[in-house]
Formats: C-alpha cells, sequence, structure tokens
C-alpha cells in the first residue's frame, strides 16, 4: 500500500503518520534522531578502524609468520614446494581489533531501547560475542585448515610415474592469504549466530516458538551461507554450517531454560 502523502512533508514512514500534527513532528524528530545517532556510531567505528590499521601495520609480518603455520606443516608432512609471495596483513587485523569496538557502539545505539530486564541480558550476551569469534577464528586455524590442506595436498604428485608430468601445489601468498583470513573472517561472523538469535527475541523482533517452527528454513539458510562466505570448497562449507546448525539448537536450549527461570 502506498504511503499517505502529505503536502507539507512530502512521503513519511508508517510509524511516523499520526492525525496529531505535533505527535508526527515529535515521531518524526525521533526518528531522524536515531538515524543521526547511528551514523555517528559508524563514524566512530571507521576512525577505530583506521587507528587500529595504522597500529598493527608494523606488525604484519609477525602476524604472517604465524597463518603460515597451518600450510607449512601441511607441506612438511607432505613435501613439495614453499615458495610464497608476500602480502600486507594489517587491514585484516585492523578488522578483527575493531569487532570489539564495534560490539560496544552497537550497545551503546541499542541500550536506550530496551527495558532493564532486556538490557541485562543483552549485555550479557554481547560479552560472549568477541569470545564466539575467537572460537571461530581458533576452530578454523586448528581443525578446518589441516583438512582442508591435508585434501588439497592429497592431489599431488611428486614423482614422475610413466612418464607424467609431477602434479605440485605452488601456493601464491596472496591466494593463501585470502583463503586463510576468509575463512578467519567468515567463522567469526557466522559463530555470532547465537548471538544475534538472543538479540531478536530479547528485543521481541522474534519470538522462541517462531524460531522452532522456522527450524527447516534456518537449516537450509545455515547452508545457504556458509556456501556463500566460505571458499568454494565442499569441507569449509559443512566446516561451518554443522557448528552454526549446533549454536542454534544450543541457543533454543539457553533460551527455553531463561524462560523457566524468569
Amino acid at each position: 500500500m502506498m504511503e499517505p502523502f502529505d503536502e507539507n512533508n512530502g512521503f513519511l514512514p508508517p510509524d511516523i503518520i499520526d492525525e496529531n500534527v505535533d505527535k508526527r513532528e515529535e515521531k518524526m524528530m525521533t526518528w531522524i534522531g536515531h538515524l543521526s545517532e547511528l551514523r555517528t556510531r559508524l563514524l566512530k567505528v571507521a576512525g577505530f578502524f583506521l587507528i587500529a590499521l595504522f597500529a598493527v601495520y608494523p606488525f604484519s609480518q609477525k602476524v604472517l609468520n604465524v597463518l603460515m603455520l597451518p600450510l607449512a606443516h601441511a607441506m612438511k608432512a607432505e613435501g613439495g614446494s614453499n615458495r610464497l609471495i608476500h602480502l600486507s596483513l594489517a587491514c585484516f587485523c585492523a578488522v578483527i581489533l575493531t569487532f570489539p569496538f564495534f560490539l560496544f557502539q552497537f550497545w551503546q545505539f541499542l541500550k536506550p531501547a530496551l527495558y532493564p530486564d532486556e538490557r541485562r541480558s543483552v549485555k550479557r550476551v554481547l560479552c560472549v560475542a568477541p569470545l564466539l569469534f575467537a572460537c571461530g577464528g581458533v576452530f578454523v586455524f586448528f581443525a578446518v585448515m589441516p583438512a582442508a590442506f591435508a585434501f588439497l595436498l592429497g592431489f599431488q604428485s611428486l614423482t614422475q610415474i610413466d612418464n607424467a608430468l609431477p602434479v605440485v601445489l605452488e601456493a601464491k601468498l596472496s591466494e593463501y592469504l585470502s583463503f586463510i583470513t576468509h575463512l578467519v573472517l567468515a567463522f567469526g561472523l557466522g559463530f555470532q549466530f547465537p548471538v544475534f538469535l538472543f538479540v531478536l527475541v530479547k528485543t521481541g523482533l522474534c519470538s522462541m516458538d517462531g524460531l522452532k517452527k522456522a527450524r527447516r528454513y534456518i537449516i537450509v539458510a545455515v547452508f545457504v551461507f556458509a556456501a556463500v562466505v566460505t571458499p568454494p570448497d565442499v569441507i569449509s562449507q559443512i566446516a561451518l554450517a554443522l557448528p552454526l546448525l549446533g549454536l542454534y539448537e544450543a541457543t533454543l536450549l539457553i533460551l527455553k531454560n531463561e524462560t523457566k527461570n524468569a
């Protein structure tokens, strides 16, 4: 349906249409105030990101040495070339450092709209969000990457058989870093799924019964999300989708227990 047209204000959002002009103007100012507050928070996050970017740039090589460990170990076990091409990791490190600050700004923006009991619940779950991000990165580093490299290096053929050319993995650092940083960010953000669900329920945007009824659609959405945000290999896609489904079920249990204890 077309939104009502006002000769003075033009088309107005549905939540600020009111027969009383004074109330409508008050709601318009509130709506504009929310947008202004959101812009301020986003500008602060962008500024923090730039500061973090310049701060971590000198340490990029040390981060590179750490991120190379999964590939180095896999190549050492399988044999082959270790030639790599350098690429800076400062932007990747700045994103990770900015994530907690982004959560803090999100909390400051959301807090005025919550009741005291909702504030306590949402605050607790937002405090857990950086830990979940770290768990996603650790899971990639120690579980997903070794399995993926073992699978890829299994296609190597370092010796000539029947006059066939040997098949050797020649890893470019740009491609390798794109692969691992992409996975770390994908799993880190994916592991925020419980936080997202918890905030939806606590703010009243969704009910626990609604989450249960939407289970089949959520399962499909999780696999689609995993296919989109991970590189095009089955191992990483399944490795992301299965933990997310586990986190979804765990979130439902936590919400159910909180409802009983309330």
